[in-house]
C-alpha cells in the first residue's frame, strides 16, 4: 500500500490534505513540530513524525518507508533551504513522487519582484533536477486569506474593501487546492509537471459587491481601504512577501482563469458567491447568538 508523508500537516492547507487522504484510507504520516496538535486532530489515524526541516535526523526518519511526499511549508526566510532538504532526504530514501505546493504563478513568473516567488522557483528547479517524479501546484490567491477582510467588513454592514484596487482576481478555495493535491498524491496515473490552480471566474471588488448585495438583500458598494497594518508576529521576510503580493495582484497579474481544477478532479472550483454565502451565514449566526446571550443576561 502507498504510504504518504505530509509536511506542514497541521497548517490550514495541510489539515485539509490529510483529511482527504484519510477519507481515501491512505496510510498517512505527518511531519510536525507540534505532535500534540496532530494527535488532537487525528489521534491514531496517522503516523506522527516529530521533527523539523532543519533536523537532518528527523527528516531521514520521517521519509523512511514513504512512497510519496506532500511538500508544504510556510512562507519564511528559510523556505528554499528547508524544502530542498526535504527533497534531498526523499531522494536518498527512495521516495517516488513529490507533490509541491508552490507559490502563485504570478510570483514565480515575476521572481525578481517577489522574494516568495524567487524562493519557490529555486525549490522548483531543485525538484525538477532531482530525478523524482513531481507535481508542482501553483495556487492563485486563496479565498480563505484574501476574502476574509471582505467577510469581516460585510458582517459589520460596511462596503467591500477594494484591497487590490480595480484589479480582478480569480480566487481559489483551499479545499480545491487540497482536492487536487490529494489526487496528485494518490492516483498512480496523475499528470506530472507544473499546474496553475485558479478559481473559475475573475472578480473585481465591484463585482464582489454585486454578489454581496444579492446575498444580503441590501445595497453594497466598494471603497479603497487604507493599507492595513500587518500582524506584529510576522517577520521582515513575511512582511515584504505580502507587500509584494499586494502590488502584483493590484497590477492585475492574478486575473487569469485556468480550467486545471476541473481537468484534474472533474469538478468546477468553488465560486466566490458560494464561499461568501457560507461565511456570511456563519458570521450572522455568531452575531445573533451573541445578541441572544446579551438579552438573557
Amino acid at each position: 500500500m502507498t504510504k504518504i508523508l505530509v509536511t506542514g500537516a497541521t497548517g490550514k492547507l495541510g489539515r485539509l490534505v490529510v483529511d482527504r487522504l484519510l477519507h481515501r484510507n491512505v496510510t498517512t504520516r505527518v511531519l510536525t513540530r507540534r505532535p500534540e496538535e496532530a494527535h488532537r486532530l487525528w489521534g491514531s489515524s496517522v503516523e506522527i513524525a516529530t521533527g523539523d526541516f532543519g533536523d537532518g535526523a528527523s527528516l531521514k526518519e520521517a521519509v523512511y518507508g514513504v512512497d510519496r511526499v506532500l511538500l508544504l511549508s510556510p512562507i519564511t526566510e528559510t523556505l528554499a533551504v528547508d524544502q530542498k532538504r526535504v527533497i534531498d532526504a526523499a531522494l536518498s530514501s527512495g521516495v517516488t513522487r513529490i507533490v509541491k505546493i508552490s507559490g502563485s504563478d504570478w510570483t514565480i513568473q515575476n521572481s525578481s519582484r517577489s522574494i516568495s516567488g524567487a524562493a519557490h522557483a529555486q525549490v522548483e528547479r531543485h525538484l525538477a533536477s532531482s530525478g523524482i517524479q513531481y507535481v508542482i501546484l501553483r495556487p492563485n490567491a486563496w479565498m480563505q486569506v484574501a476574502l476574509e477582510p471582505i467577510v469581516a467588513a460585510l458582517s459589520q454592514g460596511d462596503t467591500v474593501p477594494a484591497q487590490f484596487g480595480e484589479a480582478a482576481v480569480s480566487f481559489i478555495d483551499a479545499g480545491d487546492i487540497a482536492n487536487v493535491a490529494a489526487h496528485a498524491l494518490i492516483e498512480d496515473q496523475a499528470p506530472q509537471g507544473a499546474f496553475v490552480l485558479t478559481g473559475g471566474e475573475a472578480l473585481t471588488a465591484l463585482d464582489i459587491a454585486g454578489v454581496a448585495a444579492r446575498l444580503l438583500g441590501r445595497p453594497v458598494g466598494s471603497s479603497r481601504p487604507l493599507i492595513s497594518a500587518l500582524s506584529s508576529h510576522l517577520g521582515a521576510f513575511e512582511r515584504k512577501a505580502i507587500a509584494e503580493f499586494r502590488q502584483l495582484i493590484g497590477e492585475g497579474l492574478a486575473a487569469s482563469v485556468e480550467d486545471t481544477v476541473f481537468r484534474i478532479i472533474g469538478r468546477e472550483p468553488r465560486r466566490v458567491e458560494d464561499y461568501l454565502r457560507d461565511r456570511l451565514g456563519a458570521a450572522t449566526s455568531r452575531r445573533n447568538t451573541k445578541q441572544g446571550e446579551k438579552t438573557w443576561r
